[in-house]
């Protein structure tokens, strides 16, 4: 189902593309971010919520993860229509839709949690859709993450910046906020692409670069941080 406003966005296709969103499903799949995932599944479980909303659902790993533990009904949005044709191939019993994080097409506190993984995070509309006493989980890069992939693609690589409107939430009350930083064995050389791939890092790496992330690079730091926030109830 395509709830853009006009069917696209202006400008053409929207949102990741079919090879991103493959990559990102292999690599998923091999459970190289399974931590991560874990970290945002189990925040919704302890929630107890009837319907949750992942807000940039990409091809639909996070929110199998947490339909599965919380026992939810499940509804993904996303501008990417290859992501979301995607994740509503294997995850038949989820309600998936293109549409954007800034206008979700969604009534007023219909959902106990929102869950943002590396997707635009429109306070204002999480705390719109969200029930009284509704949970928002924001999961945004740390400052290392990444960096020996950043190493190699770039020659003044920069650490990633802590997101400010974090502490911008719009009525949306702070609750918990947790790092979660590991290492990835890339022994294989394929996935190590595929990581790349999967990221925006790959339109900016030229193919000498590339192939050096093929040959050489057998770890690569994950660091991200899972914002927990609840409306008033």
């Amino acid at each position: 189902m395509n709830l853009l406003i006009g069917g696209r966005l202006p400008g053409g296709a929207s949102g990741d593309d079919e090879a991103m969103v493959a990559a990102r499903r292999e690599v998923f799949d091999a459970g190289l971010y399974s931590r991560v995932i874990d970290a945002v599944a189990v925040r919704i479980a302890t929630a107890d919520v009837a319907a949750v909303l992942d807000a940039g659902c990409g091809e639909g790993s996070y929110l199998a993860a947490i339909a599965a533990v919380g026992g939810c009904a499940a509804y993904g949005i996303d501008i990417s229509k290859p992501a979301v044709r995607l994740a509503a191939r294997r995850h038949r019993t989820h309600r998936y839709a293109v549409a954007s994080s800034y206008r979700l097409p969604f009534a007023d506190a219909s959902f106990g949690a929102v869950v943002s993984v590396f997707s635009p995070r429109p306070f204002d509309e999480m705390l719109r859709v969200l029930e009284p006493g509704g949970m928002a989980v924001v999961v945004t890069p740390g400052a290392a993450h990444l960096t020996q992939l950043k190493a190699v693609l770039y020659d003044a690589p920069r650490a990633h910046r802590e997101p400010e409107d974090l502490d911008d939430s719009r009525g949306l009350l702070l609750e918990t906020t947790e790092r979660v930083s590991f290492t990835i064995d890339l022994a294989d050389a394929r996935m190590r692409l595929r990581l790349l791939e999967m990221t925006p890092y790959w339109w900016s790496a030229n193919p000498a670069r590339r192939e050096v992330i093929a040959s050489t690079l057998t770890t690569v730091d994950v660091d991200v941080i899972v914002t927990t926030y609840r409306t008033a109830a």
